[in-house]
């Protein structure tokens, strides 16, 4: 960050060089004030001993005769966690920059940064100060905020043990965490992960997510700050802003409960070999916001419940070969930042790659009271050999967008009308609550809860519904007569 701040401070010392040589009356009228483009730089919450993005705002001088700033201070003077850098020049060590020219109806640029000393306690820290102005006798400022966290930092770290993190503070993970052969890693209810860029969960062990509904699990991506675009969109909704989860132990045995995965390259990545399948059972939770898949199981025993699936580049879910069994979920994708060519899911039990095709065989793959929806016109690919191999695939009870099909996979599906009704993409589908983010401060962000007069509502089979009674968010299914289907009850 210092870097930052020098190479900027040589770039507007050269363009100083430049314009130095201009000749422009000062005014010393203490009425001839300067303004700025912001009165006050926010950064959000940052761990400690990371230094933060650079933040800038623009002083102007609206008049018309040149200033002179005779002073820019950061009042917290030497003990300041602030850096700045003021129209190219760096401050002397008590954060002071003197004698600064600022031409008639002109501007120029200051940058700040910010970096927190750890403040040892489990609990954001409020910190603030502001930078001082003095023109012509007359004071004004800009106030600088911030909050520091402390955080546990591992980078590139292994358990060979079993190994339990905890919700007293949260997990800043760099390039990746390891859980080894044999060791279990358990993480408690509102456990914090936050990965940065690239950053992995890597398992040839077992993973237990024990999150609750009043405290999840959470992973995602370590930026707090936002993209400079209308709608200053944080970064936590992004995908690719960290790596991914590998389930890789052949014989694993994993449970993921009240967890909230998003913003990554991938989500959960379920592997095994041979005949014997590595086992994930995910509830109550979110896979949300991923470069590609959301959940990629091949050769694997997968069994989702009560959970959410969203806004994948590719697939939400990539079921090759093995077992799953998906009840009461919502796999809705919608993804906005790039162009996506596969469905919300694909189910097959075959892999063509250079010519060559590599089976898998589908001993069963059930769908039930489930959502399978998005912006495309089909959002599921049956895909199967022309081997034999074993398909045993089943959806029954379901909503799904795609062009009704009478194959003996689908049982008692509702096809989207829009796909369905003979006017094509004039008929509007209504599902979801919310399913853009544009115009995210008027609108919102993504929320695929049921919309008032959804089409999911009252379809589910009350049978599989007294299984699960309680929705993701705790909500009775059981209420009326009529459970509707997906993840979430209205």
């Amino acid at each position: 960050m210092k870097n930052v701040l020098f190479y900027a401070a040589l770039l507007l010392g050269l363009v100083g060089l430049f314009t130095s040589c201009v000749d422009e009356r000062f005014t010393d009228d203490p009425s001839c004030v300067i303004s700025f483009s912001s009165d006050t730089i926010s950064f959000d919450t940052l761990f400690t001993t990371v230094p933060s993005r650079t933040a800038s705002f623009l002083v102007y001088n609206h008049n018309k005769k040149a200033l002179k700033i005779s002073s820019a201070r950061l009042v917290g003077g030497e003990q300041s966690l602030f850096r700045m850098n003021v129209d190219g020049r760096l401050p002397d060590p008590s954060n002071r920059v003197t004698n600064i020219q600022i031409k008639a109806q002109d501007s120029l640029f200051v940058f700040v940064e910010l970096t927190i000393n750890p403040t040892e306690q489990d609990a954001p820290v409020y910190f603030e100060d502001a930078i001082e102005f003095i023109v012509n006798g007359v004071k004004s400022e800009v106030k600088l905020i911030g909050y520091g966290q402390d955080a546990i930092i591992f980078r590139g770290k292994s358990w060979k043990q079993d190994t339990t993190l905890t919700d007293n503070r949260p997990y800043l993970i760099f390039d990746y965490i390891h859980v080894a052969k044999g060791a279990t890693l358990t993480l408690k209810e509102g456990t914090r992960l936050f990965f940065h860029s690239n950053a992995n969960l890597i398992v040839d062990g077992n993973l237990k997510s024990k999150g609750t509904l009043e405290k999840p699990v959470l992973m995602r991506g370590d930026r707090f700050d936002r993209m400079q675009d209308v709608d200053e969109t944080p970064y936590d909704y992004l995908p690719a802003q960290w790596g991914s989860v590998y389930l890789q132990a052949p014989k694993g045995n994993h449970e993921i409960n009240h967890t909230i995965i998003r913003g990554g390259e991938m989500g959960v990545i379920l592997v095994g070999m041979g005949v014997t399948y590595p086992k994930l059972l995910l509830k109550n939770s979110q896979i949300h916001t991923m470069k590609q898949y959301g959940i990629y199981t091949q050769n694997a025993s997968l069994t989702v419940e009560n959970s959410e699936i969203s806004n994948c580049g590719k697939a939400c879910m990539a079921i090759i070969g093995g077992e799953s069994k998906v009840v009461h979920s919502t796999i809705a994708n919608y993804f906005e930042w790039d162009s996506r060519e596969e469905p919300a899911v694909l189910i097959t039990n075959y892999i063509l790659n250079d010519n060559l095709v590599y089976l898998f065989p589908i001993t069963s793959s059930v769908f039930e009271n489930s959502i399978i929806y998005g912006n495309h016109a089909n959002e599921i690919t049956l895909q199967k050999d022309t081997f034999g191999s074993l398909f045993n695939v089943l959806l029954s009870d379901c909503l799904i967008k795609a062009k009704k099909d009478d194959r003996i996979e689908y049982r008692n599906i509702t096809w989207a009308p829009s796909q369905n009704s003979g006017e094509g993409q004039s008929v509007r589908d209504t599902v979801f609550m919310n399913t853009s983010i544009q115009k995210i401060k008027e609108t919102g962000y993504y929320n695929f809860q049921l919309a008032e007069r959804s089409i999911a509502i009252g379809k589910a089979n009350r049978t599989v519904s007294e299984r699960y009674p309680i929705d993701r968010f705790g909500k009775n299914r059981l209420e009326d007569m009529a459970p509707d289907l997906g993840a979430y009850e209205k």
